[in-house]
């Protein structure tokens, strides 16, 4: 878990706290927390700080999901990370509740300041810790059995960012302005499904692997291990078996490219620059189109147009990029 701010701190009936009572069922050398800190709250997925309760008096994260994003987490964790020659942060365990609709995952809480896709250090510790893990995980059978992330699950993004669209786009908080600018991302949206077979096309050209398919400031963060930085990603719940270039966004192509030159002979700068672009389709532009845009549903869905109009540039430049609109 990167770097949240605190929402709430809880210092009283600790023990009979949700994240506690299931902490307590790993049964771990301590159980209550010198204080709880709420670092995520929502019906869907909260997040919590165990302080003292780790290892040397440590802290560790509680994070409560749905069951079919803990299941994708909890074989990552447990049955892919520890074959990969990669830093990860240590895992004690996960808790399911009893009505088997969430479950809890329980991580160290690592020290270390957010991912930044602006440092130069941190694109190339990026690039690093992708090359390794994208290398290794593509020969690994459990990584190959978890969800699909490949250009058909992105398709489904696209689908859905256009559905939502159509859905609501009469609703009267939108002005005219906010109107035109969603008719063009149908357009673009219906260009980028008419030429699919280039995107499917462009993604038989890489290999399959393990990707992460969220890494940003929020998902990651830097710390420094005996004074050298390392990157340790977190939130694999975007997590599957895909193609590396949306695992791309922030990394240093030159380093990537050095570090699986022994994997993935001829993996040269111009082949890497072509899978950046669709990364920058898919993951950079077709995804965050597709979380944005159930909110325009909503009597705000004029403040949630500041938005979709970054990402519309974003998608513009991507269909560019990939050559989609080039016939």
């Amino acid at each position: 878990m990167g770097r949240l701010k605190k929402i709430e701190i809880l210092r009283s009936d600790l023990l009979e706290h949700p994240s506690v009572r299931a902490w307590r069922e790993l049964g771990p050398r301590r159980v209550e927390p010198e204080q709880i800190e709420v670092l995520k709250g929502e019906k869907k997925s909260s997040v919590f700080r165990l302080a003292g309760v780790g290892p040397g008096n440590s802290a560790v994260i509680a994070k409560r999901c749905r069951q079919a994003i803990a299941d994708v987490e909890r074989a990552i964790y447990e049955d892919v990370l520890p074959d990969l020659p990669v830093t990860t942060p240590r895992y004690y365990g996960a808790v399911e509740e009893h009505d088997d609709a969430f479950s809890w995952l329980f991580l160290e809480d690592a020290a270390g300041e957010n991912f930044s896709g602006r440092s130069d250090l941190h694109r190339s510790l990026a690039a690093e810790w992708f090359g390794a893990m994208h290398t290794a995980a593509s020969g690994l059978a459990a990584a190959a059995r978890l969800p699909d992330r490949g250009p058909a699950h992105y398709l489904g993004h696209l689908q859905a960012a256009r559905g939502n669209i159509l859905r609501h786009f009469d609703n009267p908080a939108l002005d005219a302005e906010d109107r035109d600018l969603l008719q063009k991302f149908v357009s673009s949206l219906d260009l980028v499904e008419c030429d699919w077979s280039r995107v499917e096309a462009l993604c038989r050209e890489m290999p399959r692997t393990l990707v992460h398919g969220d890494i940003a400031g929020k998902n990651a963060h830097v710390r420094r291990d005996a004074g050298e930085p390392i990157l340790i990603p977190y939130d694999w719940e975007m997590a599957g078996w895909g193609v590396p270039a949306v695992d791309l966004l922030y990394a240093d192509l030159d380093v990537y490219a050095a570090v699986v030159a022994d994997a993935w002979p001829g993996t040269d700068a111009r082949i890497l620059q072509d899978w950046l672009h669709v990364g920058n389709l898919l993951r950079g532009a077709l995804a965050p189109i597709s979380w944005q845009s159930p909110l325009l549903r909503y009597e705000w869905a004029h403040r949630e147009m500041a938005g979709m109009k970054v990402f519309y540039p974003m998608l513009r430049d991507a269909i560019r990029a990939t050559g989609i609109d080039g016939h």
